[in-house]
């Protein structure tokens, strides 16, 4: 997931929300069986024929030989088909995944379809408009401005197992996101939040463990008064929790859940899936807020269809502002059982999360002392004026100390003279103000290059390249130690 942050130079306003779609996780997309029964128990008697056995197996094998046939790679071309067909089906009111404009990246080229006013750089093929490689504004699966018009972009991995099936579920969930930022710019948490989220609080992390369970058992319910119950259950334990947390951290679970959970749901819907999550009993990492929000909110999208399936008009009506607040109002008065957590199961969830907290802390170090210690060249960006973020994964991204965020993913900072992005590689960044993103960063630190950064000058500005690594800077100075870069920016 990508969050793109245009802000200038000027640092977030009190309120100002910083718009996020995904890469995200994507639970759900199918389980992978064992052998077959057959081959597992086979175990001859005696005295039959060698011949037999020989032919049997021969049988067998051939038998066999269908299920180790790769499936196609999946291209452009055929992950479009298969989204064209996905796309028919009436997923959400006023949805209509199939006039929004797509690119998708393949590793070969990116296509655009659907767009009114195609970028210059897209040639015409057919009915396709083609950019030979990734385009510069395809970093990931998101929703994104393309030549003015918003656009849903995909990338599709080349080391990933997914059909062209599951790849267009994928599209059906970003042009959603396109969807929700024309008609519902509200349904989107404010990414600022996340870097002051009380994480380290065991209490609240305690109370989320058990709502995440309750949740569980709601949608594994077989009869729908027990669902009811421990919906209820879970709605309780979501109340207490968020008596606890700030008002920015509450809102940021509820515009999540509404942007990426609602989003989910009608992925794993356009594949006819719609019993909701498998949510595991472990339940998340302490820190894994954004990861969680993906299924919970679609577990919240998967019990409000079963217990009232008029929701989505409701809510696309504007009618609710959060997933979990129109769940109260729609099981309430509704026959349930008598169902509550044990106070061992209590007692243990909130030992856990102790135990995880300290952890957290824990491996928050050793993450920054492994950055900081990776062979290689290290590059430094040292600058007078902050850099604003314009652009950085949220699912990527891991506060290791005060003021210090490690972005292992993707980042693009600049400001009215300088601009310098980081994609596919890790960078350590250090805030300028307060906040440890959105007030600016003084200082950006690249580790473990494998060679030596190239660095140009072009009239006034300092350009500098690396493997996953660009820079355009206006009057900066360049130092060179052993296998360092250091870069001054005025």
């Amino acid at each position: 997931m990508i969050v793109n942050r245009m802000i200038g130079n000027r640092p977030l306003r009190p309120g100002l929300k910083s718009r996020a779609t995904h890469d995200r996780p994507w639970p759900g997309l199918g389980k992978s069986g064992g052998r077959p029964s057959a081959a597992r128990d086979f175990n001859p008697g005696r005295g039959r024929s060698p011949h037999i056995l020989l032919l049997a197996l021969l049988f067998g094998c051939a038998s066999l030989a269908p299920l180790r046939a790769e499936t196609p790679k999946p291209t452009a071309a055929s992950v479009l088909a298969e989204f064209d067909r996905l796309a028919v089906q009436p997923l959400w009111p006023n949805f209509a995944p199939g006039k929004t404009p797509l690119a998708i990246y393949d590793g070969e080229r990116t296509i655009l379809v659907r767009h009114p006013s195609p970028p210059p750089e897209f040639k015409k093929e057919g009915d396709l408009w083609v950019f030979a490689g990734r385009h510069p504004e395809v970093k990931a699966n998101t929703s994104i401005e393309l030549g003015g018009v918003k656009t849903a972009t995909m990338e599709i991995d080349p080391k990933s197992t997914r059909d062209s099936r599951a790849w267009a579920s994928i599209v059906i969930h970003e042009t959603f996101h396109a969807f929700q930022r024309e008609r519902h710019p509200t349904w989107s948490g404010n990414e600022a939040e996340l870097f002051v989220y009380p994480m380290e609080d065991a209490g609240p992390l305690a109370a989320r463990r058990l709502e995440t369970e309750a949740f569980r058992r709601a949608l594994v319910a077989k009869e729908l008064q027990d669902a009811t119950c421990w919906t209820s259950r879970a709605l309780d334990q979501r109340r207490d929790r968020f008596s606890k947390l700030p008002a920015g951290a509450v809102g940021y679970e509820r515009g999540t859940e509404l942007n990426e959970g609602l989003a989910n749901f009608v992925e794993n819907l356009s594949l006819g899936k719609t019993q909701g999550p498998d949510l595991p009993a472990s339940e998340y990492a302490a820190d894994g807020v954004r990861v969680r929000a993906y299924p919970i909110g679609f577990a919240q999208a998967a019990l409000l269809d079963r217990f009232d399936p008029a929701w989505r008009q409701v809510l696309e009506a504007g009618q609710a502002t959060s997933l979990d607040e129109l769940l109260a109002k729609t099981i309430a008065g509704k026959p349930a059982t008598v169902c509550g957590f044990k106070p061992e199961e209590i007692a243990a969830a909130s030992e856990r999360a102790k135990g995880d907290v300290l952890q957290l802390v824990q491996t928050r170090r050793e993450s920054r002392q492994a950055f900081l210690g990776r062979a290689g060249w290290r590059l430094e960006i040292a600058t007078a004026k902050p850099l604003w973020p314009q652009g950085f994964d949220p699912l990527n991204v891991t506060l290791v100390a005060k003021g210090e965020i490690l972005h292992r993913r993707f980042v693009k900072l600049g400001n009215e003279d300088s601009t310098l992005e980081v994609l596919n590689h890790e960078a350590l960044t250090q805030a300028a103000g307060e906040h440890p993103l959105f007030n600016g960063v003084k200082d950006v630190q690249v580790t473990g290059l494998p060679a030596e950064p190239k660095v140009t000058q072009e009239g006034d500005f300092v350009v500098i390249a690396a493997e996953g690594f660009t820079a355009k800077l206006k009057g900066a100075k360049v130092e060179k130690g052993e296998r360092s870069v250091k870069v001054t920016v005025p």
